[in-house]
């Protein structure tokens, strides 16, 4: 009975530390930069509400309100695992038409230089590629492809704007946002 037991606990522990959103494995925590980010919600992007484009997961450090992540005052992260092929430039104007739909004209042209260099570092994906945004205080936001750092973009501004690509008033999709949010 024992043993038996044992089983329970290590199959138990495994269940708690990830999450599936339609076979796409997330873990409960992730280790980054030398913090611990917590599994706040995962959820699937489906273009017009058909076509599985991603499932993602939004993080926050253990300990923060997920309030201060948002804007930009504590470290946040956002892992896309891909259903779908796209071209690194694909991404590159989706991402900027939404930007240009949630930040101001001002913000755009302060962001300009930065914008250039998270767009330049993008690479063309394939299914199974997974995509993470990952926001530290005073260092910066890192885009990752398959656990691979491409660039780091300085500044909180940044990542506050960056991330309303997701997170925003006019996201990519308000039903991934949401789900995202917990709302």
């Amino acid at each position: 009975m024992v043993a038996g037991s044992r089983y329970t606990l290590v199959a138990l522990t495994f269940f708690l530390a990830v999450a599936t959103v339609d076979g796409t494995v997330f873990e409960a925590e992730v280790m980054e930069d030398g913090i611990r980010f917590e599994r706040k919600a995962e959820a699937t992007f489906r273009w017009r509400g058909i076509f599985r484009v991603y499932d993602g997961a939004l993080y926050k450090e253990n300990d923060r309100d997920f309030r201060q992540a948002l804007n930009g005052d504590a470290p946040l992260r956002l892992e896309l695992q891909y259903s779908r092929s796209f071209a690194a430039s694909d991404i590159v104007e989706g991402g900027n038409a939404l930007l240009r739909k949630n930040v101001d004209e001002d913000t755009l042209n302060r962001l300009s230089d930065r914008l250039e260099k998270i767009n330049a570092a993008y690479r063309d994906i394939s299914p199974g590629d997974r995509y993470s945004l990952t926001f530290v205080p005073d260092k910066g936001t890192t885009l990752r492809l398959n656990g691979e750092p491409l660039v780091t973009v300085e500044g909180s501004d940044f990542a506050t704007a960056y991330f309303r690509i997701w997170l925003g008033e006019e996201p990519i999709s308000t039903s991934f946002r949401d789900r995202l949010l917990g709302q």
